[in-house]
Parts: C-alpha cells; structure tokens; sequence
C-alpha cells in the first residue's frame, strides 16, 4: 500500500468505529445519558465527554510528534523487538483495564446531544490536521505508549477508533445494569 492508502484506511476504520459510537448515543436518552452506573464505572455522559477529550489530546500530541520528527527529519524510530500490541488485541481488551490520565477524565459536562454533533466534525478535524503527513511513510514512525506497545502512526490513528469502540462498550454495559433508566 501507498502511504496515502495507509492513511485513507486508517481513518476510515476510525470514522466507521466513531460512526457506530454516534449510532449508539443516538439511541441514548438524556436522563439515560446522566445515569450513573452503580458500580463505579462512567455514565454514558461521562464516556462520551472522555472520548471528546481524548480526541483533542490525540490530535495534539500527533502533531507534536510528526512535527519533531518532520524538525529531526526521524522518521525511523522503530526498536527491533520493542513490545507492540495488535490492533485486534487491542480490540479485544487484552491490554486490560487502563486508566485515563486525569486531564481526559471528564470535567462535568453535561450538553449531552451537542457533545454527540461534535463527534465526526472532531474526528474530521483531526484528519484534517494531519492531511500534511498523509503522502509520508508513517509505517515505521512509533508513536510509543507503555501500555500499549510500539505502534507506529497508522497504527495509533486506527485505535482512536478503537477506543470509541471500547467505550461504547463500556457505555453499552451500563445500559443493562439494574436501574437503568427505561429499562
């Protein structure tokens, strides 16, 4: 593949998983929305105020990092048998339950159907804010985390849909919890 299809399907698999998180929320009532599960877990609401937060983190240190490595002109940083998580294990779960960091934890928000209008113009902007690299070859351009491995730019772009997926299971096992509301 061309680095511009690598690119391309990227995002598409993380605008189909941010499609599939809209379909789901539209689904959702407000007071539905605002239900605090008992067992500690986010409410729908919470859920989705994280997944908008992260996406702008996303977007921030992606840049940060393609731009140092556009300034150095290193584009290979991959580390020969540098522990990677898959893609599918990743959709799995196999990493475990991982905390977010507190600055992506949600701050009280509760504009509930304007939040889920934000959702595809926030993953279109970040598309958009990285078309700059799209003809480059991202394939060995790691974009480290410690939980989850040595992906490389691709990569990490796909699991931003990943983690709405994961989200929206998490909302998704709220919704059956006794006292849901409409339930």
């Amino acid at each position: 593949m061309t680095p511009e299809q690598w690119f391309d399907a990227a995002f598409e698999s993380a605008f189909q998983d941010r499609r599939n998180l809209v379909r789901f929320l539209e689904g959702v009532s407000e007071a539905q929305a605002h239900w605090k599960p008992p067992d500690e877990e986010w409410s729908v609401l919470e859920g989705l105020e994280h997944v908008l937060l992260t996406d702008a983190f996303f977007q921030t240190t992606m840049i940060e990092a393609l731009t140092g490595a556009e300034n150095s002109g290193r584009w290979d940083n991959t580390q020969p048998g540098a522990f990677k998580m898959t893609l599918e294990a990743l959709r799995r779960r196999e990493q475990g339950h991982v905390d977010a960091p507190a600055q992506l934890h949600p701050k009280g928000r509760s504009d509930f159907r304007p939040m889920i209008e934000e959702l595809l113009p926030g993953r279109e902007a970040t598309r958009q804010a990285l078309l700059h690299w799209r003809g480059r070859d991202l394939s060995r351009f790691i974009v480290p985390s410690p939980r989850y491995g040595a992906l490389n730019a691709y990569e990490r772009i796909a699991y931003a849909g990943i983690h709405d997926a994961l989200h929206q299971e998490q909302m998704g096992r709220g919704t059956r919890q006794p006292g849901f509301p409409g339930r």
